[in-house]
């Protein structure tokens, strides 16, 4: 006996469903950078060369892989970096992978520690939207970039429940940017030109947006009054564009 029509859909309904968890279960676990690289149907990140639609999974695998990381940072043009020894993470802070940075994308910066995955995005980021953004308003490029920081062993800073939870600088999966300077010496104040209403302004908020292609967690002055002079960048679990 045939199975009446309602218990076929039933059986296609739910292996449509147990597809979709599966699918659901195997994004996560590449968001999260869980399975090694060689078991992956992704290619390796390169810097100068992303793949728009999966980067952020590329760049998570980057999160625990070293032997990847120094595979990537080796073959980029747009990155000047070397690994650092790992800090044993302690009550929350340390990092595990992480790199130095003199040079991303043609502009000086000087970054002590940061994690692989940060320091690649924040090199893509740099080369492939700052750049062109600075080339298109001002003619001219961007030639050094001034940080806050990335280490810094703590919480979250704001003013909700979330400021009991470590902040992504305690493991330097994070970045805190305040000012660019052109080629003629033009320094971009985030603090000052944020609302300018100027060209300064105008490439601020272009570049914080191009920011959260890389960036899991892209923030400008418009979020909250802790950042009010700089952005903050960070590859951690959240998702927010503003």
């Amino acid at each position: 006996m045939s199975k009446a029509p309602g218990m076929r859909w039933l059986g296609w309904l739910s292996a449509v469903f147990l597809l979709c968890l599966i699918l659901l279960g195997f994004a996560i676990v590449l968001r999260q950078g869980l399975l090694p690289a060689r078991w992956t149907p992704l290619p390796a990140l390169k810097i100068d060369r992303p793949l728009p639609f999966v980067v952020d999974w590329q760049l998570a695998e980057l999160k625990r892989d070293r032997s990847l990381c120094q595979r990537v940072i080796s073959q980029a043009e747009q990155l000047v970096a070397k690994p650092i020894p790992p800090k044993p993470i302690r009550q929350g802070c340390g990092w595990t992978n992480a790199v130095r940075i003199t040079r991303a994308g043609g502009a000086q910066i000087g970054i002590g520690q940061i994690s692989c995955e940060a320091g690649a995005a924040f090199a893509m980021w740099v080369a492939h939207d700052v750049q062109p953004l600075a080339k298109m308003i001002f003619g001219q490029h961007v030639t050094a970039i001034r940080n806050f920081g990335t280490y810094s062993c703590r919480n979250m800073v704001t003013d909700s429940i979330w400021r009991l939870q470590r902040s992504q600088h305690a493991t330097a999966n994070a970045i805190d940017i305040s000012a660019f300077r052109l080629a003629d010496g033009t320094r971009i104040d985030i603090k000052r030109h944020w609302d300018a209403g100027d060209r300064k302004s105008e490439f601020l908020r272009a570049v914080h947006l191009s920011a959260c292609r890389y960036f899991r967690v892209s923030l400008s002055p418009d979020y909250n009054r802790y950042h009010y002079d700089h952005f903050h960048f960070d590859r951690g679990n959240g998702w927010v564009c503003r």
